[in-house]
């Protein structure tokens, strides 16, 4: 997908399809780590076990990710 495709769901529950297949539920932010021709995306989840801090996920550009859809409504994409 394209930094415009994805632009409207930062900060946002999604389910993010990733083009190797796996599916990742969370909230979506932009990550300012290893700039290098891309944008990285983050999709953050809510801690494996209580008092953890939130679960993170780099994605290394958008041409990574194949689909999203918003989440708003599941609780397994919110923090």
């Amino acid at each position: 997908m394209t930094d415009q495709e994805i632009k409207p769901y930062i900060g946002k529950p999604v389910r993010v399809t990733l083009a190797d297949g796996r599916i990742l539920a969370g909230v979506l932010r932009t990550s300012d780590e290893h700039e290098h021709g891309h944008r990285h995306y983050a999709v953050f989840s809510g801690p494996l076990r209580k008092g953890e801090p939130p679960v993170r996920e780099l994605i290394h550009g958008g041409d990574q990710i194949t689909n999203i859809e918003d989440a708003s409504g599941d609780p397994a994409a919110s923090l």
